[in-house]
């Protein structure tokens, strides 16, 4: 304890959050697989029980390698089995370390050291003997750990100490000390996150050596982000995107990379008050953002911008641009034909010739009418016979439909009553 009181200068690198304060709970992760490993691992170390299986073939020291990509919840996470376990979460001070990296990065391993030896007083919260009470339990059982440590040694972290890699001299420090520092002993979980494969790549001998296990994360697939998408838009009922499209966007992205384009796409759609009387419909917002480069994902760094957009984007770019020119062609169109059917429906014909023309269309295509007439009136799509046949009788628009109908019905009657004084029993 000595030799802490004289670091104690060395706590202010790190900031501790006692479990009271997370407020981060299990229903905000995005819970993966790989998950499960992390917390099975955890669950062995803070069993209080010597007799277990484990034991006979190794003796964990409560170092945990994690290898994730930039953006994931991992620290969210680990944050609620700090809260499930009643453990105390240090993590870095990166204001701290900002101020004066070589003294930090000098005095790393002695930190660790110090900190892992952190005070009663020091490591619990004032009212810790009721919160404890509370999860007495779950206390009993994993009662020789006090807390988690994380290293999360991100792309930014790394950059910060240049050539010098904190994670090697994390590794050749325990071997020099022939690993007889065991975390566990002292009451501690010690998590270090990795975010660059190639730095544990080139310690590997040493890694497998020091830590008790290595955990990779691998990227959100495809199935992952659109169960991602898709359960927000289920939660969120009155946005609406297309999420096939979007999920091929966001190839190599990560679970807060897709939360945080949603809330951008959200947040810039409501600036636009004209549009959100209409629509809700935010698709072509998302896909500008992620093209005019207005939101950049956290792994932007370690991939080019094809990959970032995803392989297969360009194609489903394609599709959607495609859709789109589709909707703008059938809306010209649908202009068009108004535009037609509001010069036709200015025509005046005499009634005399009005009936003359629909007893011409009943003695032809009687049948056919009847049904386009229907299809209009149901805003129905009309086919090619039907456009065909259609433009054949134009007068038939200059009625409404109803009307239309019956003067149709009205000319087939007179054309059967014609048949029948002429015996004409076709």
């Amino acid at each position: 304890m000595s030799n802490f009181n004289i670091d104690s200068q060395y706590l202010k690198y790190f900031q501790v959050i006692s479990p009271s304060e997370v407020s981060i709970n299990r229903e905000d992760i995005y819970y993966r697989d790989k998950y499960n490993d992390i917390v099975n691992y955890l669950k062995i170390i803070l069993t209080n029980h010597h007799d277990l299986v484990i034991n006979s073939y190794l003796q964990p020291n409560g170092l945990l390698l994690i290898n994730s990509n930039p953006g994931t919840d991992i620290l969210d996470y680990l944050k609620v089995i700090s809260k499930n376990y009643y453990l105390n979460f240090l993590e870095l001070n990166y204001e701290e370390i900002y101020k004066n990296p070589k003294i930090f990065f000098n005095n790393f391993v002695s930190i660790l050291q110090n900190i892992t030896n952190l005070p009663e007083g020091n490591s619990r919260s004032e009212d810790k003997s009721k919160e404890r009470a509370d999860i007495e339990p779950i206390y009993t059982k994993y009662n020789k750990i006090e807390q988690l440590i994380i290293i999360n040694q991100d792309e930014i972290f790394t950059r910060l100490f240049e050539d010098n890699n904190l994670l090697t001299i994390f590794l050749k420090s325990r071997k020099a000390d022939d690993i007889s520092y065991n975390f566990r002993v002292k009451g501690t979980i010690l998590i270090w996150i990795s975010q660059n494969m190639q730095d544990i790549e080139v310690n590997s001998g040493d890694v497998f050596q020091v830590f008790d296990l290595f955990i990779k994360i691998p990227l959100l697939n495809k199935i992952e982000r659109e169960t991602i998408l898709r359960d927000f838009s289920e939660k969120n009922p009155r946005i609406v995107f297309d999420i096939a499209t979007i999920v091929d966007y966001t190839a190599n992205w990560e679970v807060k990379d897709l939360f945080q384009l949603l809330k951008m796409g959200i947040f810039k759609h409501f600036l636009n008050a004209e549009l959100n009387e209409k629509s809700n419909e935010i698709t072509d917002v998302l896909i500008n953002l992620i093209e005019s480069g207005e939101y950049i994902p956290t792994n932007y760094i370690k991939h080019d911008s094809k990959q970032i957009i995803g392989k297969n984007a360009s194609e489903k770019d394609l599709s959607y641009k495609k859709k789109s020119i589709e909707k703008e062609y059938q809306l010209d169109q649908v202009k068009k034909i108004d535009n037609i059917v509001s010069q036709i429906q200015r025509e005046n014909f005499s009634e005399f010739m009005l009936n003359q023309l629909y007893e011409n269309a009943a003695s032809k295509n009687y049948n056919e009418l009847l049904l386009i007439i229907d299809k209009l009136k149901n805003n129905e799509k009309l086919e090619e016979n039907d456009k065909r046949i259609l433009g054949k009788y134009p007068f038939i628009l200059n009625d409404t439909y109803h009307k239309a109908q019956v003067n149709l019905e009205k000319a087939k009657k007179q054309i059967n009553n014609i048949k029948k004084v002429f015996g004409d029993n076709r």
